[in-house]
């Protein structure tokens, strides 16, 4: 049986949990995934999903596979939203999806 087909395979490694130096505290939270993102904004995550694909949404990091959010570019997106009156020309356009 091939090494990467065994499906007990773990990670991290046991190799690599001896290597890792372990913080208490790593700072302020600065990157978010996009259920966090979307539960900071009040929003669905597919929401979001649908902004990355078609624009108009925040701002968004893409590490390898993984999507994360700056907690900064949620705040700077949020406030770009923020609208005195429905009739307001600057209020930002989402567009419908089209589901066929």
């Amino acid at each position: 049986m091939r090494k990467d087909a065994n499906p007990q395979r773990r990670w991290p490694t046991p190799d690599i949990l001896r290597r890792a130096r372990f913080v208490d505290d790593a700072g302020p939270i600065r990157f978010v995934d996009t259920e966090a993102a979307a539960r900071y904004l009040a929003l669905e995550a597919h929401t979001l999903e649908c902004y990355r694909s078609l624009g108009g949404g925040p701002v968004f990091h893409k590490f390898g596979k993984w999507v994360r959010y700056a907690v900064d570019d949620l705040d700077a997106w949020a406030e770009s939203c923020r609208r005195v009156t429905t009739a307001s020309p600057a209020a930002a356009r989402i567009l419908p999806i089209d589901r066929t």
